[in-house]
């Protein structure tokens, strides 16, 4: 990965003794503070926390030690590093929380976390805390009466997506006075005005993800990754969620510039320092979002300063809370937006004919090729003839609905011992909620778990079926990856999933219905192989000419094409 410090042979020695993922986090954390403090020699002490814990990089901790240094953890590694960034203007030595002055004494404490922790890790601790007693019910019906608990929530769900369909307010960034009326923060701001990068600065695109683990946007994320550098454009990749980050060990991210930001971090009233040592430094050309909330909020500096930079973002999924979730940032953002690409017809419907976002501003470019080749698939044949397979890949996450899933193979089993089995590859923070659900339902012989350090495609090639039990989605990747394998798709009619999967191949949105009509289906390709594949037949007949439309791989190829001139 790109460094922006300088620092001794022996230093990389120490380093040594850091797994892949925990050294690129080092560098991460010394990129962002070599980037705020230009030119400065500081102290970095290196500590290795908890699995319960994640990664503290960039926030304030790094500088008062709180969570290291006055926790009483020793340094697992100490070294000095002396920044080589070399902005236009001057970025001052003092850092502030809302409300109090943070002393800077030349040293910075980072914290790192285990190998094995995990998503799952951090929230098996927090539920072992003491709960709100309304947390302890909301746990309590999930374990005990999934289906009719989900009942609830739909209900939920239908209000929540209404309120996605209402007009959305353009975002007004807040001025220092309005900051200073509502008591926000209490700290003296001065306007900066940024300079311009020299004309020789490499050429650059800033690409804004969620974090670096699996999911459907950080695939498509990661290979923007790999198309900037084909393009011949540095990468500059910024996070803003809390992860261990196991995909930072990528050899897409060899020679990009990685900041994986940690809140709160260090932001002056009027300015983004951290854009600000980016613009100034690199000749950035574009900005790609995908789901980074940190850079939407941040995009209206952007076009103050640096108007003529192109910004593109990336749509997935029209999400029930927040109005529409990321979308809805979207259309709140539109002003400062130069395109937004979407992967599905759904999404390009709420833009342009909801909220009365620009039709020429919107391009639907699907994530087709991206992980399969669905232009030349064959049928697969049924794995065994006395057993039928049905797998499910996807993070173990609310919005996936595992209990579902397990609530399916729970009733196949119940009425048709032996005949069918179930994979769960995947995992989430609802790693424990589906250990749980599986060991009280006795279904550990029925259910096999597969986590994501197993190749997803030993899983399909074991499966007859996959079946998708998601609360909400846009077009699954998985999706197309099974129908290009040469199995078919049962999935809940959610999102655009109709796009790809008839009539016959779709599920009630509510889980009830959802595992009753499961079990029918399942029942009847299990014994009419004809009704098997006469289903994927139809579904690659979809898939094929939603193919036929420009892929999101040969979009963005050409536009970063044109970036790099």
């Amino acid at each position: 990965m790109q460094q922006l410090f300088e620092t001794g042979p022996d230093v990389w020695k120490q380093l040594d003794g850091l797994s892949k993922r925990q050294r690129r986090l080092v560098i991460s954390a010394v990129n962002y503070h070599s980037l705020m403090q230009p030119g400065r020699e500081l102290l970095y002490k290196i500590y290795m926390g908890e699995d319960w814990q994640y990664p503290r990089l960039t926030d304030t901790s790094t500088l008062n030690g709180s969570l290291t240094k006055g926790a009483g953890l020793k340094p697992v590694v100490e070294f000095k590093a002396r920044s080589t960034s070399k902005p236009k203007t001057a970025f001052t030595p003092h850092y502030f929380d809302p409300h109090h002055q943070l002393v800077d004494w030349n040293e910075r404490y980072v914290l790192l976390t285990p190998d094995d922790a995990s998503d799952m890790t951090v929230k098996a601790r927090n539920l072992s805390s003491r709960l709100p007693m309304r947390n302890q019910i909301y746990n309590y019906c999930e374990l005990h009466f999934p289906l009719l608990f989900d009942q609830v929530r739909e209900l939920l769900r239908r209000k929540r997506e209404k309120a996605g369909y209402q007009a959305i307010e353009t975002y007004r960034p807040d001025s220092p006075s309005d900051l200073f009326a509502r008591g926000a923060v209490h700290h003296p701001a001065s306007p900066i005005e940024p300079g311009q990068p020299d004309s020789s600065a490499p050429k650059a695109v800033i690409i804004a993800m969620h974090w670096l683990q699996p999911g459907g946007a950080e695939r498509w994320a990661m290979e923007t990754i790999a198309l900037a550098r084909r393009a011949g454009l540095l990468p500059i990749v910024i996070t803003n969620n809390d992860s261990h980050q196991p995909w930072i060990v990528s050899k897409d991210l060899d020679d990009a510039l990685v900041i994986n930001l940690t809140f709160p971090a260090q932001d002056g009233i009027g300015d983004v320092p951290l854009l600000r040592a980016l613009f100034e430094q690199y000749n950035i050309r574009g900005v790609l979002i995908h789901h980074n909330q940190w850079m939407y909020d941040r995009l209206w500096w952007i076009k103050r300063y640096y108007p003529h930079t192109f910004i593109v973002d990336s749509l997935h999924i029209l999400e029930y809370h927040d109005r529409g979730g990321y979308p809805n940032q979207s259309v709140s953002r539109d002003p400062y937006i130069d395109l937004h690409h979407v992967i599905s017809p759904q999404l390009q419907d709420w833009l342009v004919n909801h909220h009365g976002i620009s039709a020429k501003k919107v391009v639907m470019a699907p994530l087709v090729g991206l992980t399969a080749d669905q232009m030349h698939p064959r049928y697969k044949d049924r794995v065994q003839q006395d057993v039928f397979h049905i797998a499910f890949v996807g993070r173990m996450t609310r919005q996936k609905r595992p209990e579902a899933f397990i609530n399916v193979a729970k009733e196949m089993e119940h009425r048709f011992p032996g005949r069918f089995r179930f994979i769960m590859h995947g995992s989430g923070d609802m790693d424990l909620e589906v250990r749980k659900l599986l060991e009280k339902y006795g279904l550990d012989h029925v259910v096999e778990r597969r986590d994501v350090s197993q190749p997803v495609s030993a899983t399909y090639d074991w499966a007859d079926a996959l079946l998708i039990t998601s609360i909400n989605e846009g077009i699954t990747l998985t999706t197309i990856e099974a129908i290009s394998r040469g199995m078919p798709v049962l999935s809940a009619d959610v999102g655009s999933q109709s796009t790809l999967v008839p009539v016959q191949g779709l599920l009630p949105r509510q889980s009830l219905g959802l595992v009753r009509q499961s079990v029918r289906s399942l029942l009847r390709m299990d014994g009419h192989e004809e009704d098997r594949r006469r289903l994927w037949t139809a579904e690659l007949e979809r898939l094929q000419e939603f193919s036929r439309k420009e892929s999101a791989d040969s979009f963005f190829t050409r536009m970063l094409g044109e970036w790099a001139q």
